[in-house]
């Protein structure tokens, strides 16, 4: 359950970020769907870090 937390709220904090980041540079979700790639890799990151799996 950890992990799936993980990846969940990896993709969602820095993908609400890219959709941040598209608003104020005028782009339509260019940045959002990079955030959600960035948070998915570093939830996977933590899962390998703290979890060892």
């Amino acid at each position: 359950m950890t992990a799936v937390a993980y990846l969940i709220s990896g993709m969602l904090v820095w993908g609400g970020i890219g959709w941040l980041v598209d608003h104020w540079v005028g782009t339509r979700g260019i940045f959002a769907g990079i955030g959600a790639v960035v948070g998915m890799a570093g939830g996977v990151y933590l899962i390998v870090r703290r979890l060892g799996a």
